[in-house]
């Protein structure tokens, strides 16, 4: 196992006690699991990646994994509760600065990784990339940083962008000429209602969470294959309805002609990359009359967001 560029004291090359692995997995075929919130098991090359954690009953339903991959130290994305739920034998990958959080929580290696870093997981590349997002742990600041990972092996990506704001998205351009995505995953929503967002949307730090109707953007500027969505339908605040990220981003990537491409995803419900592209009728009926009902609360015309 090796990094291409070592970036804490503690990242010394050595091998890892890998996880014993469950029925079916460790086949090398690619698949990702949405777990709630911004939580998800990634399934690259024979390894599992596990990507914020939140929840220690979510967090042990991922089973065992080789690598922890955190995008951010915000509490819902570096819940250190939820991480002493994982086996200490695997890896904990951390945006730099955000290793004095987790050094007293035992895990066998906990790596600092900041955009361009690049990871070798027995087989797997585990890519540090940019992403827009506040830096600081209680409040905005410079460090811990905040990152996107990339999961590459045998000829297939996931990308994870962790939390977006509304701020410079050029730097998704790059990814997508960079990496053949097979699936991004991107958050749709917050604590708070999707209004709300959209209309912190022309504040002057451009809101902390991006809503459906920016994600679908980045979305087509990464040029995946398919977006999952997450970050939405698990810590709600009770100010609306939380299945209205659900309805809003299928309901404006059918307006685009998208919406296959978009995998609503169930809690602990996994898509399996060789099943992208494949034709799956997505029924949100259900939440159309909560969508008509949260319209009539604040409008959702569709608005243009910077590019």
């Amino acid at each position: 196992m090796t990094a291409r560029r070592p970036s804490a004291p503690n990242d010394a090359v050595d091998d890892l006690a890998l996880s014993t692995r469950r029925g079916g997995e460790g086949t090398g075929e690619g698949a990702v699991t949405w777990l709630g919130h911004a939580s998800a098991l990634i399934e690259l090359g024979g390894r599992r990646l596990l990507v914020d954690p939140l929840g220690r009953a979510r967090t042990r339903a991922a089973g065992a994994v080789d690598a922890v991959l955190i995008t951010h130290s915000h509490v819902d994305h570096l819940s250190r509760w939820s991480l002493k739920a994982v086996d200490r034998s695997a890896r904990l990958i951390v945006p730099r600065g955000a290793a004095p959080i987790v050094t007293d929580l035992g895990f066998s290696r906990v790596t600092e990784v900041e955009a361009g870093d690049e990871l070798d997981l027995d087989g797997v590349w585990v890519h540090a990339v940019p992403t827009r997002h506040d830096s600081g742990r209680w409040r905005k600041g410079d460090a811990p940083l905040c990152a996107g990972y990339v999961a590459t092996a045998d000829g297939q990506a996931i990308h994870h962008a962790g939390d977006v704001d509304f701020s410079d998205h050029a730097v998704f351009d790059e990814l997508g000429r960079r990496f053949r995505l097979d699936a991004t995953l991107l958050p749709i929503g917050g604590m708070l209602p999707v209004w709300y967002y959209r209309m912190r949307r022309a504040a002057l730090d451009r809101g902390v969470h991006i809503d459906p109707d920016c994600a679908l953007d980045i979305f087509e500027r990464l040029g995946a294959r398919t977006m999952v969505p997450v970050h939405w339908g698990t810590v709600h605040a009770p100010l609306g309805l939380s299945t209205t990220p659900r309805w809003r981003v299928l309901k404006v990537a059918r307006e685009r002609g998208v919406e296959a491409q978009v995998r609503v995803l169930a809690h602990g419900e996994a898509l399996r990359l060789a099943d992208v592209g494949s034709d799956v009728v997505q029924d949100d009926a259900g939440d159309a009359d909560d969508g008509r009902r949260e319209a009539g609360q604040r409008a959702e015309d569709p608005v243009a967001h910077p590019r």
